[in-house]
C-alpha cells in the first residue's frame, strides 16, 4: 500500500507521533543518503539524519503545504550536512588533525576490533570517501540514493523531483568519475607494491 504522504504529514502536524514515525521510517533512507552524499561518512550521515528529523518534528507546524514535505525535508538534510561540514572545517583548524581524530574515533567505535581489522575498516572508509569526493555534489546525491537505497532511476527522479533522463545522466557522470578515481587509486597502490631493488 502506497503511503499518502500529504495525509500523514497533516496528521503529524496535529501531533500524531505515530504518523511522524511513519514519515521517519519512510524517508530515513533518502535523508541518510543525501547526508552521506555530502559528508561521505556513514556514521555522521546517520547523526545528521537524526538531527534533521528532530528539527522536522519541531518545525512541522510551520510547513504550510503538506505537499512540499519531501522537498522541505531534502533541503533540511542538505543544509544540515553543509552546516556540519562548515563547523568541522573551522574545528579542524583549531584542534586535532583529522587523521588523528579519525584514528581515535575508529578505535573508540569498536574496541573489540583488532588492529588489522581497524586498519581495513579505516582504509575502506578512506577509499569510499576519496572516490565519492571526485563526484560532483548533484551527481553524488543521485549515486548514493540509487545504489545505497536500491532504487530505480524513476524512484530517484521522483524523490529528488528530477526528470528520469537527468537522473540517468548524473548517474553516468558519477560512474565515470568513480571509475577514474578508483583506477588512479589502484594504479598508485600497485606501483607502490612492486618489488624494489632489494628484492
Amino acid at each position: 500500500m502506497k503511503l499518502d504522504v500529504e495525509a500523514t504529514v497533516r496528521a503529524a502536524q496535529h501531533g500524531d507521533a505515530q504518523a511522524f514515525a511513519t514519515l521517519v521510517s519512510t524517508f530515513s533512507g533518502p535523508v541518510c543518503a543525501i547526508a552521506l552524499g555530502h559528508l561521505r561518512d556513514v556514521a555522521r550521515s546517520e547523526d545528521v539524519a537524526q538531527d534533521v528529523f528532530v528539527s522536522a518534528w519541531q518545525s512541522l507546524g510551520k510547513l504550510r503545504d503538506p505537499k512540499s514535505f519531501l522537498p522541505w525535508l531534502r533541503q533540511l538534510a542538505r543544509n544540515r550536512s553543509l552546516e556540519v561540514l562548515r563547523r568541522e572545517r573551522r574545528h579542524r583548524r583549531r584542534v586535532v588533525p583529522a587523521e588523528d581524530f579519525d584514528a581515535l574515533a575508529a578505535a573508540a567505535i569498536d574496541p573489540a576490533l583488532g588492529p588489522a581489522d581497524r586498519l581495513c575498516l579505516e582504509e575502506e572508509r578512506r577509499v569510499v570517501a576519496d572516490a565519492l569526493a571526485q563526484v560532483p555534489d548533484d551527481a553524488r546525491e543521485v549515486l548514493v540514493l540509487y545504489y545505497r537505497e536500491g532504487r530505480s532511476a524513476a524512484q530517484v527522479a521522483a524523490l529528488l523531483e528530477l526528470r528520469e533522463d537527468a537522473v540517468r545522466k548524473r548517474l553516468s557522470r558519477a560512474r565515470e568519475k568513480l571509475e577514474a578515481a578508483l583506477a588512479g587509486r589502484l594504479e598508485g597502490l600497485l606501483s607502490r607494491t612492486a618489488p624494489g631493488a632489494a628484492f
